[in-house]
């Protein structure tokens, strides 16, 4: 997520327009990560938007503006994981049918799209919170695992681990052959 570091100085010094232009940049990587992580369109907006609440409470504090996006992804990310706490508690289940995404416009194929596409949101749905999230940051953000060490407060090595087990646990799912 490219964040621009001068909107991120104007907002921590109380500037409300810099901060909606902000939250309009961001909004949509934000949102992304929080649908994939949650699996429910009203969790992901919820998410985000209190994120967003305890993003401009204290952006004021924040001394390195280059940091912003570790930041802000770590408060979302707690977000999520109060959310999925939870729904754990109330032993609610994920709605896979707001992650299925519909098939590219010309796809050759587009009962297989559909099947892949709902066969990976199933896999997705059955990761734990954590796992989920560090797939959604490494695939669809492009995050490092130091960055993404950074944004959810684990060690560097245990972000690997997780990764490289979750892959393993996602080719399984569907039915790919696990390299070890």
């Amino acid at each position: 997520m490219k964040v621009d570091i001068e909107l991120v100085v104007k907002a921590s010094k109380g500037d409300k327009d810099a901060f909606s232009d902000l939250y309009y940049s961001c909004y949509k990587d934000f949102y992304k990560f929080a649908i994939y992580t949650l699996g429910d369109a009203e969790d992901a907006s919820d998410a985000v938007s209190d994120a967003f609440v305890e993003i401009w409470k204290g952006i004021g504090k924040i001394r390195d503006a280059s940091s912003f996006s570790s930041w802000a992804f770590r408060i979302l990310s707690t977000r999520c994981k109060l959310i999925i706490s939870e729904k754990i508690k109330r032993r609610a289940t994920y709605n896979i049918d707001d992650l299925i995404e519909t098939p590219k416009e010309g796809s050759e194929n587009i009962e297989e799209d559909i099947s892949e596409s709902a066969s990976l949101s199933a896999a997705l749905s059955k990761l734990e919170g954590e796992e989920r999230m560090i797939v959604v940051l490494s695939v669809l953000h492009g995050y490092t695992n130091k960055e993404i060490a950074e944004m959810i407060g684990k060690p560097q090595g245990t972000v690997s681990s997780k990764l490289h087990r979750t892959y393993a646990k996602l080719r399984e799912m569907l039915g790919g052959e696990n390299d070890g």
